[in-house]
């Protein structure tokens, strides 16, 4: 998903969890309802200054309009994955190394 894509998915998700509508957003933003659904719809993007009054206008900081939550979740789960490999591999090693030390001892 591209950064635009991910901004005007984040702007609509955020607006409908605000329980905002385009023409209240647009009126929190000093601007018109029909630039509110050109953003949505990807026609037109806003500037930086313009994200940030958005932003403000949904109480959010204005870097969690660019945040691509599934990329994210992807990401943490590969972490996580990773993180059980590695315990497992550590427990192993450590059944190994004990099995070693009971046999000398």
């Amino acid at each position: 998903m591209g950064l635009q894509e991910i901004l005007v998915a984040n702007i609509k998700r955020w607006r409908k969890h605000a329980g905002l509508t385009q023409e209240r957003l647009a009126e929190l933003c000093d601007t018109d309802p029909c630039y509110i659904r050109q953003i949505e719809t990807g026609r037109r993007c806003p500037s930086l200054p313009y994200i940030e009054r958005i932003a403000v206008a949904l109480s959010i900081a204005p870097y969690q309009l660019f945040y691509d939550e599934f990329e994210s979740a992807a990401v943490v789960a590969n972490i996580d994955r990773k993180r059980q490999i590695t315990a497992a591999l550590i427990e192993s090693v450590s059944q190994g190394i004990q099995s070693v030390i009971d046999e000398l001892c």
